[in-house]
């Protein structure tokens, strides 16, 4: 049986995956998983070598103590394969509404479903800890995520130009945005 975790009963069996929260027992796991997704593709921020165990522990435990955030792990036979995290952009009045997702998930577990499960969990666990919009980025060429995307609902809002230097050329990044509560949203509208 699940534990309510922030608004979704984990652990989640998906298909062959355990979803659950992540741990402070993951710090190796997840270090090798994001090196893996790292070396084997160029649509994350971070190079290869720029991902260490000290930065992984230390982000696990960043995450782990702060409120409003949710970082799971997707695990197949005991190994991590895919990683979310879904976050309030900041602690500032203005934007405190706001939530941003961000997935990673390792080349052979892709297209099984589970960047569509992340997405769909993102949006409930954002919606569940009052998030009135949720937004995503992905390089503009990452046609599968952007497939996701617009599946569950978000917008293409816009774009960054040359905004992440691969070893041969400048991407261009794309900005995705879903409403989540557009009764709120529009309530504030007219309340000016």
């Amino acid at each position: 049986m699940g534990v309510d975790f922030q608004g979704l009963n984990l652990p989640i069996q998906f298909k062959d995956y355990i979803l659950r929260s992540v741990s402070l027992d993951d710090f190796e796991k997840a270090y090798l998983m994001r090196k893996k997704v790292a070396a084997e593709s160029d649509t994350i921020l971070s190079e290869p070598d720029e991902i260490t165990m000290e930065g992984m522990t230390n982000w696990i435990k960043n995450w782990l103590s702060m409120d409003n955030r949710l970082f799971l792990v997707a695990e197949y036979a005991h190994d991590i394969v895919g990683q979310l995290w879904v976050w309030f952009l900041d602690n500032k009045k203005k934007t405190a509404h706001v939530a941003e997702l961000g997935m990673e998930i390792i080349l052979e577990h892709r297209g099984k479903g589970l960047g569509s499960k992340f997405t769909e969990l993102a949006i409930d666990w954002a919606k569940n800890n009052g998030a009135i919009r949720i937004e995503a980025e992905t390089l503009e060429k990452n046609i599968p995520m952007r497939k996701i995307l617009e599946k569950y609902g978000f917008q293409l809002e816009g774009k960054k130009s040359c905004y992440l230097k691969n070893p041969y050329t400048y991407e261009n990044v794309v900005i995705y945005g879903k409403i989540l509560n557009e009764q709120r949203c529009m309530e504030q509208n007219f309340q000016r």
